[in-house]
């Protein structure tokens, strides 16, 4: 919605930044809201200080902020590399502060993302959070937004054309989660959070049955603890994300050896998972003539068995797949 022109002299003699936004995308009411938020905050270190004068000119309004040196958070970020572990720890635990800092306000900042994290040293040994153009009071009904953004939660995407829902501090914590991941990979998660998009869809089979099926290929680059975290932080029921996890943030969010991708099976048909260490076994109703096979990996055999004992099960219209490796990636599986 703005930019900022980042080494401007202010009459105080100090180099501050500009965020200049266009007089055709917002109001004076709507500019004045982010003005006096952001002086709301000002008694927080990691926020971005604004001073109270602004900049009225004939195309655009201005704040006035300080100037972050080394820019934002996106500017870091390697793609499909991210940044080092030691720089996403040091984020995560400013921005949790921050985030607890305004939500203590009662303000949910609603655009958490790289671009809005402005770092006084390349290091992110300071960092500070800005872009308060979207804050709300929670509570507040919002709107559903467009485009549709991958640090947007799934019960914002799912909103409809003149649907509303009441701003909640979960929004940021969501956005926390993404922004994390994006930081420690260098890509997206998924490009939305909602049914049609395949990577969300296996992030949320994977948190409601965690004990019975292994984590998608591209979690398994972080370590349980680590993907616990994830877990609380994008869980898909608003109710359940938290930034309490924070408090005793003292670990690894990678491992040192990457583990070759488990088997996952992607069906539409009702399924019973069983197994131990060296085999899994995958039960399901035999009601469609192929199953599609999604992960890496050589699949070595299959023993197909239709003399289940009934008791176990409550149709004799099953089939049992047993697989001592992954799949191949695409393949088709006849069991017709």
């Amino acid at each position: 919605m703005g930019y900022s022109s980042p080494y401007i002299s202010s009459a105080l003699g100090k180099n501050v930044a500009l965020k200049f936004i266009k007089k055709n995308q917002t109001n004076f009411e709507d500019f004045l809201d982010e003005l006096c938020i952001s002086i709301r905050l000002l008694s927080y270190q990691g926020i971005i200080f604004t001073y109270s004068s602004f900049i009225d000119s004939v195309d655009h309004y201005g704040l006035i902020q300080a100037l972050a040196p080394a820019r934002s958070l996106h500017s870091l970020i390697e793609p499909c590399v991210g940044i080092p572990e030691v720089m996403v720890n040091r984020c995560a635990i400013q921005l949790n502060k921050a985030l607890d800092f305004m939500h203590s306000k009662d303000l949910v900042h609603r655009d958490i993302k790289p671009d809005n994290i402005l770092l006084m040293n390349k290091e992110c040994k300071s960092i500070k959070l800005s872009g308060f153009g979207l804050t709300q009071p929670a509570g507040t009904l919002v709107p559903a937004m467009s485009p549709i953004i991958p640090y947007m939660p799934p019960e914002l995407c799912q909103l409809k054309v003149n649907e509303n829902i009441a701003l909640d501090r979960s929004v940021d914590i969501w956005a926390l989660g993404v922004l994390l991941y994006v930081a420690s990979t260098g890509y997206y998660p998924w490009r939305r959070a909602l049914e049609d998009d395949p990577l969300f869809q296996r992030l949320v089979y994977w948190q409601r049955f965690v004990d019975q099926v292994p984590a998608p290929t591209h979690w398994c680059q972080f370590n349980e603890t680590a993907q616990g975290l994830f877990h609380c932080l994008l869980s898909d029921d608003p109710k359940n994300r938290n930034l309490a996890i924070f408090n005793n943030l003292d670990f690894t969010w990678g491992v040192e050896d990457i583990p070759e991708p488990t088997e996952e099976i992607v069906v539409e048909d009702e399924f019973v998972v069983m197994g131990d260490n060296d085999h899994e076994i995958i039960v399901i109703e035999r009601e469609e003539e192929y199953i599609v096979v999604e992960n890496r990996g050589d699949l070595e055999y299959i023993i197909l068995d239709d003399t289940l004992d009934e008791s176990l099960f409550p149709s004799n219209n099953i089939t049992m797949l047993f697989f001592m490796n992954s799949p191949t990636l695409g393949s088709e599986v006849e069991i017709g």
